[in-house]
């Protein structure tokens, strides 16, 4: 996802894709049981408690990418030893292989959908902490950035393969190559067990292995940061201010997801983007409840309408996934979807810069 960051006068004025042909046995493997979302407190009081919740998420992150990593090896090992391809390994145990696919699979979600996801709007919206979300999540490929885009400067050696700045490690590198949608990060196809009656693109497996060793140092910075940061109102109203008109962003990745199995890359097929859309504003909402206070003193009409926005927008997101868990939504019920929810967000965020204000935060400051 691309994060727009807005200027002062947005927020003081009242406001293929490789079409992969492992897109449908991906759509017909059935989620892992271990993933589910992070346990989310209904409120926190006060600053501390953004990074409390921040720090406890990323340590369930750390334990996924550990993970990654035993999976990742485990299946190495057991191509290495049917002779070298992930085809032969999976002619030879294919019940094997499907288990460790799946266990690599489980481990992203924890990683991204059910992990970074729900502190991305902490760590993409504040000043210190933002270079980890292009190199972790938001960043693009180099070869297809435009000026306004960044690009993380991943470089992984994987044997005879080189990854050099093609985008961000949990959606262009990890998850394409755990679910098999980019067929450069994978090596062969096999139809496994439990994942679909279509072959699926079987990982390269030296590949996972480099990706779980660097998703372990990079979280672990990120980790070690997130530790030290003392945040501040500042930091908070940030995050309303960068993160809120986002919400639209993710609807415009959901409609391309849609229309060609995934999106460019082999991006977002792990989770809905519904998902990742609850994720995000959940951090977000979390960011305000912990300035609210101060604002309510100087204004309560304002601070409450604020706090109904953040609880409308996540029940509008509640009633999103409701419908398309009901009946699949096609493209042009998203677009109108992602035009409601950018009226929304766009509200909520001049609302935001005006709190800021009452409190004297700039929230054009990065």
């Amino acid at each position: 996802m691309k994060h727009r960051f807005l200027s002062a006068v947005v927020l003081a004025g009242a406001a293929a894709c490789s079409t992969s042909r492992f897109a449908a046995a991906v759509d017909a493997a059935p989620p892992a049981a271990a993933a589910k979302p992070p346990v989310v407190p209904a409120a926190v009081g006060d600053r501390a408690g953004v990074k409390k919740y921040l720090v406890e998420v990323l340590d369930s992150v750390q334990k996924a990418t550990g993970d990654l990593k035993v999976a990742g090896t485990e299946y190495a090992d057991l191509v290495a030893k049917a002779g070298g391809t992930p085809a032969a390994a999976a002619k030879a145990d294919p019940q094997r292989v499907a288990d460790l696919v799946r266990r690599m699979r489980d481990a992203y979600q924890r990683i991204d959908s059910y992990g970074y996801e729900y502190v991305e709007g902490i760590v993409a919206g504040v000043p210190a902490l933002m270079k980890y979300d292009v190199e972790l999540d938001s960043g693009v490929p180099a070869a297809k950035s435009t000026i306004q885009d960044q690009v993380p400067p991943i470089v992984i050696h994987a044997g005879p393969l080189t990854i050099d700045k093609e985008g961000s490690l949990n959606n262009y590198l990890i998850e394409p190559t755990v679910f098999g949608t980019n067929p450069r990060f994978t090596s062969g196809q096999a139809v496994l067990p439990g994942l679909g009656d279509k072959p699926v693109g079987l990982p390269n497996p030296q590949l996972v292995v480099a990706l779980a060793d660097y998703a372990i140092g990079g979280y672990g910075r990120l980790r070690k940061d997130a530790d030290a940061w003392q945040p501040t109102d500042a930091d908070c109203f940030h995050i309303m201010a960068n993160m809120t008109p986002t919400l639209a962003d993710y609807f415009e990745e959901w409609k391309e997801s849609k229309k060609f199995g995934s999106a460019a890359g082999g991006r977002f097929v792990a989770v809905s983007r519904v998902s990742d859309m609850r994720g995000i504003m959940t951090s977000t909402q979390l960011a305000w409840q912990a300035v609210r206070t101060g604002v309510r003193a100087k204004d309560a009409p304002l601070a409450d309408s604020v706090s109904l926005g953040y609880a409308q927008v996540l029940k509008f997101i509640d009633t999103v996934d409701a419908r398309e868990q009901k009946k699949p939504l096609n493209v042009e019920t998203i677009d109108a979807l992602g035009t409601q929810a950018k009226e929304r967000a766009d509200k909520l965020t001049v609302q935001a810069g005006q709190a800021a204000a009452l409190v004297g935060v700039n929230v054009d400051a990065k």
